[in-house]
């Protein structure tokens, strides 16, 4: 049967019927017994509601905080600075003689960090996001291309 067809057969209903005797003092008689029902249910979806709190809030209380996972475990980014520090510092350390045509390369060195910088900034707000992570090390890359290029061609002294 449909809600069309139902709606059609209580509307085919005699209205002039009552029923034999009075109903609502056995659905009364019920009501109390379902409330009390309801109150224990109730009582005991609060002790379940605690008891997850409680162990919810132990769990925390075990786990490492933040600052311990950071210290026990380097991010991707502080391990691609470390790896990029070092050989930004070994290549700078070893140039005696600029190439010809890499006059301004200070100055580029610095477009590059400000860069770098931006990305690590966004970092703080992204940590680990893998598009900012690529972008971080392909500027990176750059950066040491360029050293490498300035300092490999045909030397002029720096001055």
């Amino acid at each position: 049967m449909n809600d069309q067809q139902l709606d059609q057969a209580i509307n085919n209903l005699n209205r002039a019927i009552m029923p034999e005797r009075d109903l609502w003092p056995a659905i009364a008689e019920r009501l109390p017994q379902r409330q009390s029902a309801k109150l224990r249910l109730a009582v005991w979806a609060s002790a379940a509601s605690l008891l997850l709190a409680a162990l919810i809030g132990w769990q925390l209380a075990l786990l490492p905080t933040a600052a311990q996972r950071s210290a026990a475990m380097p991010t991707a980014e502080l391990m691609l600075l470390q790896v990029y520090e070092q050989q930004k510092a070994q290549q700078l350390s070893q140039v005696a003689t600029v190439a010809e045509g890499f006059d301004n390369w200070q100055q580029q060195l610095q477009i590059w960090d400000d860069a770098i910088g931006q990305v690590r900034r966004a970092l703080q707000f992204y940590p680990d996001e893998p598009q900012l992570l690529a972008q971080l090390q392909s500027l990176y890359q750059q950066q040491l291309s360029y050293i490498q290029r300035a300092t490999q061609q045909t030397h002029v002294t720096i001055g």
